[in-house]
């Protein structure tokens, strides 16, 4: 059996479907207009549904990158680095993404921020007892690098219960 082929959609049907996926979730421009170019009969109903949502104020990827940094900066406690490169997956320019970044992680102390993703992520009792294994520390670093942190804000953020983490780098091990 071949795959299901989905129809191609004329203006009207093609605007139905960019509403009931905006229904679902908040979408930025690129990431529609990808949907809806796989979809459209003619390529210029794209751009015209487009321009229609961004008169409507519906779609608008400063309002989107926005909100998206603030959930991921205080529901999952993401680092800049993690926030931008999600953003950027999510097709938001590269400027407009750094900007809200930028805004939303100016009252932020990063080193706080670290702290408090790796203890709500580690939940362990005694830290500093913890991380007196080498393979625990580095295992910590690259989980808050992962995240978004960045070297120095990370180091900081270990230098708490473990005297050695100024040894860390990026560098993988062995």
């Amino acid at each position: 059996m071949s795959p299901r082929v989905p129809p191609k959609l004329d203006h009207e049907k093609l605007w139905n479907y960019a509403a009931r996926l905006l229904s679902g979730r908040a979408m930025t421009i690129g990431e529609l207009r990808k949907k809806l170019a796989g979809r459209a009969e003619a390529a210029g109903d794209v751009d015209d549904v487009l321009s229609r949502l961004k008169q409507m104020h519906v779609l608008n990827d400063r309002l989107f990158a926005d909100s998206y940094t603030a959930a991921r900066r205080d529901g999952a406690g993401f680092g800049k680095g993690r926030v931008l490169r999600e953003l950027s997956n999510r097709k938001v320019p590269k400027l407009v993404a750094e900007a809200a970044v930028t805004q939303a992680y100016s009252e932020v102390d990063e080193v706080e921020h670290a702290v408090a993703f790796l203890k709500r992520k580690l939940r362990i009792a005694d830290p500093a007892e913890y991380f007196k294994d080498p393979k625990h520390l580095q295992s910590a670093y690259r989980k808050l690098r992962y995240n978004g942190f960045s070297s120095n804000a990370t180091v900081k953020a270990l230098r708490q219960w473990s005297s050695v983490a100024d040894e860390l780098t990026d560098e993988p091990e062995e």
